[in-house]
């Protein structure tokens, strides 16, 4: 398998690539894209962007011709590139003619994701997995064969409880802690909890974006990745799961990542939530904003029942075969009927 990715330190592409490494029966070759998490790009660029047809600003198409001439991979797996062209994927058919596998984690049918040059390839990949349940039907709709839904997932190595030894003086000094990126849904939802009285810590990626309308209580930083992510998340008594809005999120890798570092989680509560974990005993799910601040109110007056909730969510996750490489077998069986 000929693996194509941005796999930058404590992406969970690189976590995708390592768990299809240690599954018996796959080799699988490193195909990483120039582009790493803070990659700035010109002027042009973000317009070409905005405009839904990217510039191939590393030259993917080409490279990843010239990788599967040379490595006759049986399997080629593209996971969430938005510039591969249709040509390109053409190319590698006449060369050896390998299983053509494209990975989605976002809602790629969205106007805000979905690139001209991925809807054109639709009809080309063999196999197309997606995280978003609504997304397999409109993915048959605009001409995919074969869509696959795969649950959202952790990693064992890194995702997991940590003591408060590794993690240092700030464990558990927040009340509340969130990592996600900016939306004015969440902003208001926490700028609530801090008005309520709760200490809130939040890390995002663009934490300019918080600095105006946001509760002045509120400690705001930049993300972290990896196992920095994990200690992360321990900065808190309770995690909280927003959804993404713009993404029509029903559910999202963190609300898997959170349950699976053993963190007592208060999340949105949805249909597809209460699927992966049940609701009262391995997270608890909020249906408003009032809602939110009494429950989570109650729970930071009960420190057993946190305990217990972060035991139950991490015992769910491990046996419900949520890890990334129970997902890696998942998609090789996919392949392999395709094949």
């Amino acid at each position: 398998m000929l693996y194509h990715a941005q796999m930058w330190s404590g992406s969970t592409a690189l976590q995708r690539f390592e768990a299809f490494q240690k599954t018996p029966g796959v080799i699988a070759i490193a195909h990483n894209v120039h582009n790493g998490l803070n990659a700035r790009h010109s002027l042009l660029a973000r317009i070409f962007w905005k405009l839904r047809w990217p510039i191939d600003v590393d030259a993917e198409n080409e490279r990843l011709v010239d990788a599967v001439t040379a490595k006759k991979p049986d399997v080629v797996f593209v996971d969430n590139s938005r510039v591969i062209r249709r040509s390109t994927l053409i190319k590698i058919r006449a060369s050896c003619n390998p299983i053509l596998v494209y990975y989605s984690p976002d809602d790629i049918v969205g106007a805000h994701n979905l690139s001209w040059p991925i809807r054109l390839t639709f009809s080309e990949w063999d196999v197309f997995f997606t995280t978003k349940t609504f997304n397999v039907l409109e993915l048959r709709q605009r001409g995919v064969r074969n869509p696959i839904l795969i649950g959202n997932s952790f990693d064992l190595d890194i995702h997991r409880p940590m003591t408060r030894e590794e993690v240092g003086e700030e464990y558990e000094h927040y009340d509340l802690v969130f990592m996600g990126t900016f939306e004015r849904a969440r902003r208001n939802s926490i700028n609530r909890l801090a008005e309520a009285g709760f200490r809130v810590l939040v890390y995002s990626g663009d934490p300019n974006s918080w600095k105006y309308g946001t509760h002045p209580s509120i400690v705001v930083r930049q993300a972290r990745y990896g196992p920095q992510y994990c200690a992360g998340m321990h900065h808190g008594k309770i995690a909280l799961c927003f959804l993404r809005k713009k993404n029509r999120d029903r559910i999202t890798t963190r609300s898997i990542e959170c349950p699976a570092m053993g963190r007592p989680m208060v999340a949105e509560k949805t249909e597809e939530h209460d699927r992966h974990l049940a609701d009262q005993i391995e997270y608890i799910g909020f249906v408003d904003e009032s809602d939110l601040i009494a429950k989570v109110r109650e729970l930071l007056t009960d420190d057993i029942r946190r305990r217990d909730l972060g035991i139950n969510a991490r015992a769910r996750c491990l046996a419900s075969g949520y890890s990334t490489n129970d997902r890696a077998l998942e998609m090789i069986r996919a392949i392999r009927r395709c094949r």
